[in-house]
């Protein structure tokens, strides 16, 4: 692979959470090098508080560490040097992985039919520029505004729902890609298909020996059918939820910092 490949490797938004986990930024914003620009001047007249000359040493010490990327974001690189010069991926497909793609069109319904607005219609483009690649859900035509729709597992998953990191900087890809300075993160709780059902009660049941008159698969499998029954008991209102984010100049900025010190740790690696 030649090295202007290597370094257009473009990274999806759904990852980008995982690309800017740990590690340090290297270097000191502006607003901070205007601080201690403020501070080293008091120093100078004997003018400072001891919280102020910590302050000092703090800053000077991150405007000397060099940027470093996280083992989460090494895992990431590595993990996209073995797909692109080997083929070799690990697909993990979980219940809740399995759910969300049975059930999307479902979450977008129940978006449309609580938050009404525009007709939402699942967005199929891709977007790309020079760093990142990125599908968002739904691009709203006549608002300022992209939206990604979560689905969530069960009832427990959804009152702990939150704008985590990764989701946080998948939306802010997004907008960077598509112009868009508003995002809404929207969590749906929806039934889930009899069939995900009916597979959860039969892996309950071979544990305990593929016996289906067995009280306790019984009580386990009436809990399971249970869990998914309420969900539809609940008013519609009450199962989404959703976090509005704006766009940030300033993390699109970190990102892009990020990117090309992942692409020069693509450049080191071997087997």
């Amino acid at each position: 692979m030649t090295d202007t490949l290597q370094e257009t490797i473009l990274f999806r938004c759904s990852r980008l959470g995982d690309l800017m986990t740990g590690g340090t930024s290297g270097g000191i914003t502006e607003k901070q090098a205007e601080t201690l620009a403020v501070l080293l001047r008091k120093h100078e007249m004997g003018k400072i508080t001891a919280k102020q000359s910590a302050t000092i040493d703090d800053l000077l010490k991150k405007k000397n560490t060099p940027p470093e990327l996280g083992d989460t974001a090494k895992t990431l690189i590595r993990n996209i040097w073995l797909e692109r010069e080997f083929g070799y991926r690990e697909d993990v497909v979980s219940d809740e992985i399995m759910k969300g793609h049975l059930c999307e069109q479902d979450s977008m319904a129940l978006v449309q039919s609580v938050l009404g607005g525009e007709f939402r219609a699942k967005n199929t483009i891709r977007f790309e520029n020079e760093y990142i690649i990125g599908t968002p859900d739904v691009v709203l035509k006549k608002e300022d505004c992209l939206e990604d729709v979560k689905t969530s597992y069960n009832l427990r998953t959804f009152i702990e729902a939150e704008l985590i990191k990764s989701y946080l900087w998948q939306l802010m890809g997004y907008m960077w890609l598509t112009g868009k300075k508003n995002a809404r993160l929207i969590y749906c709780l929806v039934p889930t298909p009899d069939d995900m059902i009916l597979e959860q009660q039969r892996r309950i049941c071979w544990k305990f020996g593929a016996d289906e008159n067995n009280p306790d698969y019984i009580a386990r499998a009436e809990q399971i059918q249970h869990n998914n029954d309420l969900i539809a008991l609940l008013p519609i209102e009450k199962r989404i939820k959703v976090f509005n984010i704006q766009y940030d100049p300033d993390m699109i900025e970190a990102l892009k910092a990020r990117i090309e010190l992942a692409r020069a740790y693509y450049q080191t690696l071997k087997l």
